[in-house]
């Protein structure tokens, strides 16, 4: 529900299939998704349509409490629905602005390169969508979003929806288990999310089937090295610094990405991908070089990545 004096514009739905047989769900209440063949049924509760079985919100549970612990630390974690609606521009106070100049600039690259795909509006899967900025910064320029998280709570999760006046579509799913029918999309777009993948290259063909012909994928500011080793050794900093605060990481996936490993995925579909760095400013720069050369290994890369990929039975 918007806060008072915000009304939400009504958002495009598309079409779901039943996380049990596959079939498209058609039967829609204020309260559910029901299958017409397995009489299976998707809650829709607080905006937001439950796609994620209850046996799975068990095992990725651990995953989520330390999350929300290291973002709340983080001060991600906000209140007030002004902090929202101005993402990714944050107060110059704020303790991320670094990162959230970063996110700006991967935005306004993005905003650039979407007039080229020549459509409108598009229509877009938001994948690792967090609390929505970039879904509700999508939606305001005219674009039908549905944004997709496992995380569901009101200040880092899909629940801050109730922040946006602008409508988009919910769903609390899983990368590799997406809920909704193949060939919907014109841009799949994976934000900061995909080196939470186990196998970033699998969920990318996962997301690619969702494209209509001639669709965009993007992965947007994931850290990326040159090669596995960077990031290897990324992981074995961020775990010692963990100890240090008596502490330790419960990870989700691989942590990062390679750039010999997108590349590889391009040369395997036959796509050629662009990569446009964000570079977040000579002080951030600075601080990442640092901290490379302290733990003897090169800085992550941030930016943005985009392919046209071709329809999956292509």
């Amino acid at each position: 529900m918007a806060e008072p004096g915000i009304q939400a514009e009504l958002a495009w739905t598309p079409e779901f299939v039943c996380p049990r047989c596959a079939t498209s769900l058609t039967t829609f209440s204020s309260q559910a998704l029901s299958c017409g063949a397995c009489q299976a049924a998707v809650p829709l509760r607080d905006g937001i349509y439950r796609f994620l079985r209850p046996e799975r919100l068990a095992e990725i549970e651990p995953f989520l409490a330390h999350y929300r612990q290291v973002r709340e630390e983080d001060g991600y974690r906000q209140r007030d629905s002004a902090y929202y609606r101005s993402l990714p521009m944050v107060d110059a106070r704020d303790s991320q602005v670094a990162r959230w100049r970063v996110r700006q600039e991967s935005f306004r690259n993005l905003a650039r390169v979407l007039p080229g795909l020549g459509r409108r509006p598009l229509r877009v899967l938001d994948l690792g969508a967090g609390n929505g900025w970039l879904s509700h910064r999508l939606t305001a320029l005219g674009h039908r979003c549905v944004a997709l998280d496992w995380l569901d709570d009101v200040e880092d999760g899909l629940g801050a929806r109730r922040h946006y006046p602008a409508g988009f579509t919910c769903v609390q799913a899983d990368f590799d288990e997406l809920p909704v029918a193949p060939g919907q999309f014109d841009l799949a777009i994976f934000n900061a999310s995909l080196h939470y993948s186990p196998d970033f290259a699998r969920t990318l063909c996962h997301a690619r089937a969702m494209l209509v012909a001639g669709g965009a994928l993007v992965v947007m500011d994931s850290p990326v090295f040159a090669t596995d080793q960077g990031g290897r050794r990324m992981l074995a900093a961020q775990q010692i610094g963990a100890g240090a605060r008596n502490g330790s990481i419960v990870r989700r996936g691989v942590g990062y990405l390679s750039k010999s490993g997108l590349a590889r995925v391009g040369r395997d579909t036959g796509v050629r991908i662009r990569w446009i760095p964000s570079r977040g400013g000579p002080s951030w720069a600075a601080r990442r070089w640092l901290a490379g050369l302290k733990e003897r290994r090169e800085p992550a890369r941030f930016g943005v990545w985009i392919g046209i990929w071709p329809p999956a039975s292509s």
